[in-house]
C-alpha cells in the first residue's frame, strides 16, 4: 500500500500530539483496548488546531482553553444539534458535555429529530433566547434557516458559537459574540479525495457518492470539496445521491446505485453512508470489487477500517471540536477576546495502519456513553 503523501502525514504527526494532551472522561469498560481507556478530564488540556481569521487566512497553533480558575460563575449554555440519530451527535454530547463539567456550567441539550426539522429546531432556538440561557451551541440543520434567531440572540448579548455543521449568515460575521467551532467539510472531503486519488495507483475510480441532505452547509461543502478535488483525475462520480443521513435511508440509495451502476467500485459518503456502504456491499457479495470510504469517522466506519470493511476516513476529532465550542462560549461570557472567529482541531486520516494508536476518546464517546441532555453543578 502507497504511504499518504507529505500533506497528511504532517497533519498526522499534529493530531496524534493531542492524543497525548488531551484526555475524556468515563469508562470504556474493563476489555476496551489500550487506545479506547478515556481518562479523568483534564483540566488543563490542549489540542493542535487550526486559527481562522475573517479574511480566511489561517494558521496552525496550539488551543488551550479557559483556566478553570477564570470562570466566574456557572454560566447556563444551550446547545441545539439537529438529531441524535447516531454516534456522530453522540461524540459531540459527550465533548460538550465534558467541557462544560470542567467548567462548573449548566448544560442544556435540545436535538430537533432529524434534517428535515428545520422548523423545530427554529422554535427551540427561540426558546433558548426567551428562557434567558447565557449562551448558545449551535449545530444548525440550514446554513441559512438559523440566520435571523443567529442575530437575535446576539442583539441580546447572547454569544452564538456555529458548531460543527457552519452557517452562512453574513451579516453576524465580525460579532464578537459570534465565532465557530468546526472543522471544514470541505477540507474532509478534499482529505477522502486526495488520498484515494494517491491510493488508486492509477486506476480508474467510478464513485457512487452520498454526502447527506442538499441544503446543510456542510453536506454542501464536502461536495465542493470532493467534486473541485477529482476534477482532471482518474477519479470520476458515476452517481450522487443526497438524503438525510439515516442509516436506512442511505442503505435504500447505496443499494440501488450499485444495481443501477455497475461501474461503481468506489463508494464515499458521509459517516452513515460509509456505515451503510459496507453493509450494501456485503449484501452485493462486491467486497473483492468496491471499496468504502467516508469523509467524516463515527465508530461503526473506524470498527469497518480496523476489520478491513473500509478503507479510511479522515476523523475531524468531533469529541475536541465540542470541548471547544463550550470554551469559545465560556470565554466569550467571560469577555475574553478569542484568538480566532473560527477554530477546529487539524483533521487525520483513519486507515488500517494507524486506526489502534489514535486516542478512541478524542473521536468518539466511550462505548457505553448514554445521551445526557442536562447537567448543572448541582446534579
Amino acid at each position: 500500500m502507497k504511504r499518504p503523501g507529505r500533506r497528511l502525514l504532517a497533519i498526522a504527526g499534529a493530531a496524534l500530539a493531542a492524543a497525548t494532551l488531551l484526555s475524556g472522561c468515563g469508562a470504556a469498560g474493563a476489555d476496551a483496548p489500550k487506545n479506547e481507556e478515556p481518562k479523568t478530564a483534564a483540566v488543563d488540556w490542549t489540542a493542535p488546531a487550526l486559527f481562522t481569521q475573517l479574511d480566511g487566512t489561517s494558521k496552525e497553533g496550539t488551543y488551550s482553553p479557559i483556566p478553570v480558575k477564570e470562570v466566574t460563575k456557572p454560566w447556563k449554555v444551550c446547545v441545539l444539534f439537529p438529531h441524535m440519530k447516531d454516534s456522530y451527535w453522540l461524540a459531540t454530547n459527550y465533548g460538550t458535555l465534558v467541557e462544560a463539567k470542567r467548567d462548573g456550567i449548566e448544560y442544556q441539550l435540545y436535538e430537533a429529530g432529524g434534517y428535515d426539522n428545520l422548523d423545530k429546531q427554529v422554535t427551540q432556538m427561540e426558546d433558548c433566547i426567551t428562557q434567558g440561557y447565557d449562551a448558545i451551541v449551535l449545530g444548525a440543520i440550514s446554513a441559512k434557516g438559523l440566520c435571523t434567531q443567529i442575530a437575535s440572540a446576539l442583539d441580546k448579548g447572547i454569544p452564538v458559537v456555529d458548531f460543527i455543521n457552519g452557517t452562512d449568515c453574513p451579516d453576524s460575521l465580525g460579532n464578537p459574540l459570534f465565532s465557530h467551532a468546526l472543522v471544514s467539510f470541505h477540507d474532509l472531503a478534499v482529505t477522502t479525495a486526495e488520498y484515494l486519488i494517491d491510493h488508486s495507483d492509477g486506476e480508474d475510480r467510478h464513485v457512487g457518492f452520498f454526502p447527506g441532505p442538499e441544503g446543510a452547509g456542510w453536506s454542501d461543502a464536502a461536495v465542493d470539496g470532493f467534486e473541485s478535488t477529482i476534477k482532471g483525475t482518474n477519479v470520476s462520480i458515476s452517481v450522487m445521491r443526497r438524503a438525510d443521513p439515516g442509516l436506512d435511508t442511505q442503505l435504500a440509495l447505496i443499494e440501488d446505485s450499485l444495481k443501477a451502476y455497475p461501474d461503481i467500485n468506489t463508494l464515499v459518503g458521509v459517516d452513515i453512508a460509509a456505515e451503510a456502504a459496507v453493509v450494501g456491499v456485503r449484501n452485493a457479495n462486491l467486497q473483492d470489487k468496491v471499496d468504502v470510504f467516508a469523509f467524516d469517522i463515527i465508530p461503526g466506519v473506524f470498527d469497518a477500517i480496523v476489520a478491513g470493511d473500509a478503507v479510511g476516513s479522515p476523523t475531524d476529532y468531533t469529541v475536541v471540536q465540542g470541548r471547544m465550542a463550550i470554551d469559545q462560549a465560556v470565554r466569550m461570557l467571560e469577555g475574553q477576546k478569542l484568538e480566532s472567529p473560527t477554530a477546529g482541531p487539524i483533521p487525520e486520516m483513519v486507515t488500517a495502519d494507524n486506526a489502534k494508536q489514535i486516542e478512541y476518546t478524542l473521536m468518539f464517546a466511550p462505548r457505553d456513553f448514554e445521551a445526557t441532555y442536562q447537567w448543572s453543578p448541582e446534579s
